[in-house]
């Protein structure tokens, strides 16, 4: 059974109106990418700023620990990575050292 939407009104400057695509869908789907790189952001400042480990920030971002290293470094982050880590599935023992 479909669920019938949602509607938000959200204000925005007349030059960030323009950038918006046309399509409901595409609009819907530019807001959702939006969501997920805000909560990226979310998470990895709150791991900056000691509120857990690595692996929970992704938890928190709904991204996978091997998403978040990378985006760790890109935030301006250094966390400790052991490179053999990538190559298989992360252990909890790891992950929680992250």
């Amino acid at each position: 059974m479909a669920t019938s939407p949602t509607y938000v009104i959200i204000p925005l400057s007349a030059e960030l109106a323009e950038e918006l695509p046309p399509d409901p869908a595409t609009r819907t789907e530019v807001l959702s990418i939006g969501l997920q790189q805000w909560r990226v952001r979310q998470a990895l400042e709150a791991y900056r700023r000691g509120e857990g480990t690595l692996a929970y920030a992704a938890q928190q971002a709904g991204v996978s620990i091997r998403q978040i290293i990378p985006l760790a470094y890109a935030y301006g982050l250094s966390p400790k990575v052991d490179p053999a880590w990538l190559a298989e599935e992360l252990s909890l023992d790891q992950a929680t050292q992250l």
